[in-house]
C-alpha cells in the first residue's frame, strides 16, 4: 500500500519560552536544541499507577479497570491473521495497556503498579504544546519495587545513556540486565520526570505508561507494523518493502504485519543532527499503532557523516506519530546483507538496546550476558562481541544476539502482541489525536535488500588487498549514528587505523567490484585526507574526486561520496561543483552538490 503524504508546511505553534515566534523556520528552532541533544543518545525506563486507563486503544465506556492498571475488554480480531504458529482469534486480554498520568511535576517520584504478567513497559514524558517542542524533558530515575535504582540522573552507569530528548523523552523497563527477565518483578515502581537540568519546561508535563503482558508472562509472538517514508526518490519503492520484509519477518520471533509506504519530498534527502528531530515530525501521518517508522534518505551529513542509520532515543516511541522520537532514520546501499544490519541494528537501539561496547574505552551495555571488548578500534575484528548485531559497526554481519537482547526487543512497545499459545495478533490501535503541524524542510541554497546474510572478513575482496583489514572492515560495515553523536568521527577512526592514503582511497572509489558505500566512504575520505595533507589539498586528488563526481556511469551513492570529499577538501572547488552539476540528469545529485557547497 502507497500513501502519498501532503506537502509539508511551515510550522505554526506556541510562542517558546525565549519569545521565539510561531512559523520560525524548523532548522532554526532545531538547531537550537542541538547544544542539549549532542547529549541524547538513549533512554531508559519507567511506568505508572492511577490515572486513565487505554487498552487497545478504547477507553473502557465505564471507566472500570481490574484494579491492577489492566481492563476486562478483549482485543479486536487481527486483521493479518494469526502470529507464528497460531490459530488466531482476538486475544482474551489486551497485549499493551496505555496508562495515562495526566501532568505531573518535574522532580516528583510517580508511582506506577505493575501487575503480574508483564513482560515490559514503556514511560513517554511529553511537553504538551500545540507544534512538537524543542525544549528539553526526560526521565530523571527509576526504581524498582525492590528499591533497585535502573536510572539515576539521566544514565546507567557505564553508558553512554542520557535520558532525556527534544520535547518528548522515553524509557522502558527492561534495558539493564538486572531487569532482562519475563515476567518482570510485580509491585510499584518510581519513575521520575526531568527537564535534564536545562530548566524548567514553561508547558505541562505529560506522563503516559505503556505495558506489554500476556497470560503467563512469556513472549508469544506478535507482528510488526511499518511506515516506510521514502524522500525522494533515495530508494526504489520494491525494494525498501523487500529490505523491510527481509530484515525483520522472523527476527526475534515477531512476523512483518503491515507495511505502509509514504512519500516525502526531495528535500528531506540529507539529514544531518539538526534536521534529524524535523524529519520525524514529518511521520505525523503515519497508520497505526503501535508501528515502527521507517525514513530512508539519501546521504547523512553534518556529525552524521558516513552513518548509514540514526535512531534518536533508546528507546525511541512506537505508539505515538510526529514526534522527535517517532522513528528511525536510515541510508539503504541495496546490498541485502548489510542493508538488514542497518534495520535491525537501529531498531535494537528503537527499543531499548545500547552498543555491546562503545568506541569510547569503559562505555558499554548494562545487560549480563553480552560480551565486552577492551578496545574496540585496537582489536576491531578480534573483539569477542564483534558477531553481535549491537556491536558499533555491526559486526561480521551475522546478527548475533543474546537472550536478554531479545528479551528487551520482545518487551518492547514496537509490536501488535500475541497473549497465548495459538493465539492471534491484536488490531492496530486507533489513531491517537490529530497529527501535530509538520515543519518544512529549509529549500537548499541556490548557488549560480534476502536474509542475515554470510558472514564476511575484513579483506573480503580484492578492493580491500591494498588496506590494512581494520580500515577495510570499517569501510564495508555499519556506522552507527548513536557512535557519530557521541563524538565519533568514522574518519579519524579510518585514519587511527592506516586507512587514510587518499591514493589507495582514490583507487577503492573508482573499483566497482567494491561494495558500493565502501567506495563512497572511501571518496569522502580521501577528501578529508586530502585537505589534510597539506596546506592547499593536491590538485591530482581533488580533480579526480570532481571528475568521479560528474561521472553519470558511477552509481550515484559513489557520487555522492565524490561530493562530500571535494566538500572536504575544497569549498570553493565544491561551490564550483555544485554550478558544474546543476544540469545532472540525477536529481540526488544535483541536491547534495547544492547541499555540499553551502
Amino acid at each position: 500500500m502507497t500513501e502519498s503524504l501532503a506537502p509539508a508546511s511551515s510550522a505554526t505553534g506556541r510562542f517558546r519560552r525565549d519569545g521565539t515566534p510561531p512559523g520560525e523556520r524548523g532548522a532554526t528552532r532545531a538547531r537550537r536544541g542541538v547544544t542539549f541533544a549532542a547529549a541524547v543518545l538513549a533512554a531508559l525506563a519507567a511506568g505508572a499507577c492511577g490515572g486513565r486507563v487505554v487498552v487497545d486503544g478504547f477507553e473502557p465506556p465505564d471507566g472500570t479497570t481490574d484494579g491492577v492498571g489492566g481492563s476486562t475488554s478483549a482485543g479486536a480480531p487481527d486483521p493479518t491473521g494469526p502470529g507464528p504458529g497460531g490459530s488466531g482469534g482476538a486475544p482474551p486480554i489486551p497485549p499493551l495497556v496505555e496508562q495515562d498520568l495526566g501532568e505531573v511535576t518535574a522532580g516528583v517520584p510517580v508511582p506506577v503498579y505493575i501487575p503480574p504478567g508483564t513482560l515490559g513497559f514503556t514511560a513517554i514524558a511529553q511537553i504538551m504544546t500545540s507544534a512538537p517542542s524543542f525544549d528539553p524533558i526526560g526521565i530523571e530515575a527509576i526504581t524498582d519495587p525492590d528499591s533497585r535504582t535502573f536510572v539515576a540522573d539521566y544514565t546507567i552507569p557505564g553508558t553512554l545513556a542520557s535520558f532525556f530528548n527534544q520535547g518528548i523523552g522515553s524509557a522502558a523497563v527492561p534495558q539493564t540486565g538486572a531487569a532482562a527477565a519475563a515476567p518482570l518483578v510485580p509491585g510499584t515502581y518510581w519513575i521520575t520526570v526531568g527537564d535534564g537540568g536545562f530548566g524548567a519546561p514553561a508547558a505541562p508535563v505529560r506522563l503516559s505508561v505503556w505495558r506489554r503482558q500476556t497470560l503467563d508472562g512469556r513472549f508469544h509472538g506478535g507482528k510488526l507494523d511499518i511506515n516506510a517514508f521514502i524522500a525522494g526518490d533515495a530508494v526504489s519503492e520494491e525494494y525498501m518493502q523487500r529490505a523491510l520484509r527481509t530484515a525483520y519477518q522472523g527476527f526475534v520471533g515477531l512476523d512483518v504485519g503491515n507495511v505502509t509506504v509514504h512519500r516525502l519530498g526531495p528535500e528531506w534527502g540529507f539529514i544531518d543532527e539538526e534536521m534529524l528531530p524535523i524529519v520525524l515530525e514529518q511521520t505525523a501521518a503515519a497508520r497505526g499503532r503501535p508501528a515502527l517508522n521507517v525514513i530512508a534518505v539519501s546521504q547523512f551529513g553534518g556529525r552524521f557523516a558516513d552513518a548509514a542509520g540514526a535512531t534518536p532515543s533508546a528507546p525511541s516511541v512506537a505508539v505515538e506519530h510526529g514526534t522527535h522520537l517517532s522513528g528511525i532514520v536510515v541510508t539503504l546501499f541495496e546490498e541485502p546483507e548489510v542493508d538488514t544490519v542497518i534495520l535491525r541494528h537501529e531498531l535494537g537501539h528503537f527499543t531499548g538496546l545500547f552498543h555491546t561496547t562503545e568506541f569510547q574505552a569503559s562505555f558499554a551495555d548494562p545487560l549480563d550476558d553480552t560480551l565486552r571488548c577492551s578496545d574496540v578500534l585496537g582489536q576491531l575484528e578480534r573483539c569477542p562481541d564483534y558477531d553481535n548485531i549491537m556491536f558499533p559497526t555491526g559486526g561480521d554481519l551475522s546478527g548475533t544476539m543474546t537472550r536478554q537482547q531479545t528479551a528487551i526487543v520482545q518487551a518492547s512497545a514496537v509490536y501488535r502482541g500475541i497473549v497465548e499459545d495459538g493465539g492471534g495478533a491484536a488490531a492496530p490501535l486507533p489513531a491517537g489525536g490529530p497529527p501535530s503541524p509538520a515543519r518544512g524542510a529549509p529549500a537548499p541554497a541556490d548557488p549560480g535488500q534476502a536474509g542475515q546474510g554470510a558472514a564476511i572478513t575484513p579483506g573480503d575482496g580484492a578492493w580491500a588487498a591494498s588496506l590494512p583489514p581494520r580500515a577495510a572492515t570499517l569501510l564495508r560495515g555499519h556506522f552507527c549514528g548513536h557512535s557519530a553523536v557521541a563524538g565519533a568521527d568514522f574518519f579519524a577512526l579510518l585514519r587511527a587505523v592506516g586507512g587514510a592514503d587518499e591514493g589507495r582511497l582514490l583507487a577503492i572509489g573508482r573499483d566497482p567490484g567494491a561494495p558500493v558505500h565502501a567506495r563512497a566512504r572511501a571518496l569522502a575520505a580521501a577528501g578529508r585526507a586530502a585537505a589534510a595533507s597539506a596546506a592547499a589539498p593536491p590538485a591530482r586528488v581533488l580533480a579526480e574526486l570532481q571528475a568521479l563526481a560528474a561521472d553519470p556511469s558511477l552509481p550515484r551513492r559513489a557520487r555522492l561520496g565524490a561530493i562530500q570529499g571535494v566538500a572536504a577538501a575544497s569549498p570553493t572547488a565544491s561551490r564550483a561543483l555544485a554550478v558544474r552539476l546543476a544540469g545532472d540528469p540525477d536529481s540526488v545529485v544535483r541536491r547534495m552538490a547544492t547541499r555540499a557547497a553551502r
